[in-house]
C-alpha cells in the first residue's frame, strides 16, 4: 500500500486552521496529547477533537488551550 504524503496546506484545509495551529504548536513544544490535555485543563478527549477539526466544540475551551500555547484568537479585522 502506497503511503499518500499531504502537504501542511493539505492538511490545514482539511483539519481547519485552528485545529492545525494548535497540533502544530503542541508538537514544536514537544507535548503528547495527553499532556496538553492536562496542563491547559481540558479532557484529552476534547483536545483529540480539537485537533482532528471537529467544529462543534465549547469556544471556551478552545481559547484555554490556545492561551496555554500563549496564542489567542481575534477576528481578521482586528489583526
Amino acid at each position: 500500500m502506497e503511503v499518500v504524503r499531504r502537504t501542511n496546506s493539505e492538511i490545514e484545509r482539511e483539519l481547519g486552521t485552528v485545529a492545525y495551529f494548535i497540533r502544530k504548536r503542541r508538537k514544536e513544544n514537544g507535548m503528547t496529547q495527553e499532556q496538553l490535555a492536562k496542563n491547559s485543563g481540558v479532557g484529552l478527549a476534547f483536545l483529540k477533537r480539537l485537533e482532528g477539526g471537529d467544529e462543534n466544540l465549547h469556544l471556551a475551551k478552545v481559547l484555554q488551550v490556545l492561551r496555554h500555547l500563549k496564542a489567542d484568537l481575534f477576528p481578521k479585522e482586528y489583526q
